[in-house]
């Protein structure tokens, strides 16, 4: 009978060795990840300043992959955006950049990130209804041009006639007086 409370003891402490021992190697991984992210962020931010667009976008998509919806993530997202609007990259996508703020502040809306997205797509979208503006504009501009030159050929055909019917109008006078002699 003196066994079995010593047998029962053993398993708890085996039991509460496994818990230990899993829930060790979680945060060992756990702060793998971290180190991941962080390193993945510094490295991202590293090509960025020396213009490695690529490679920098490289970077940041491997944080949003490993981070997913977990904090770290608003920080990539914004960056890409950045990345995808900036003047020398020569994939700059407006759209994609779009894409990417609107992640920040829909994913993670207590980011620090998040009021600064939102800005972005604002001038972003200003920016595209500009263009779109500008562009009716410059169909209305070429269509007021065609018109403006149907006119002036129709004009130029008027004193053409104008010419002619003066023409026609000094002959007929010319003959008046022919016959009235």
């Amino acid at each position: 009978m003196g066994g079995k409370p010593v047998r029962a003891r053993l398993q708890n402490y085996f039991c509460l060795a496994l818990l230990v021992l899993f829930s060790g190697c979680s945060a060992i991984a756990d702060l793998d990840r971290q180190r991941e992210v962080r390193e993945a962020l510094a490295s991202g931010d590293q090509l960025l300043s020396r213009g490695d667009f690529a490679g920098s976008m490289k970077a940041f998509e491997s944080v949003t992959e490993i981070a997913r919806d977990q904090v770290p993530a608003d920080a990539a997202w914004y960056k890409l955006g950045l990345i995808y609007l900036h003047p020398r990259n020569p994939q700059k996508d407006r759209h994609l950049a779009i894409g990417s703020f609107s992640r920040v502040f829909s994913g993670f809306p207590e980011s620090s990130w998040a009021e600064q997205a939102k800005i972005w797509v604002g001038v972003l979208n200003d920016v595209e209804e500009s263009t779109r503006d500008l562009a009716r504009s410059k169909e209305i501009i070429e269509a007021s041009r065609q018109e403006t030159e149907s006119n002036r050929q129709a004009l130029e055909k008027s004193k053409q006639e104008i010419e002619k019917s003066r023409q026609v109008d000094i002959e007929i006078e010319e003959k008046r007086r022919v016959r009235g002699r």
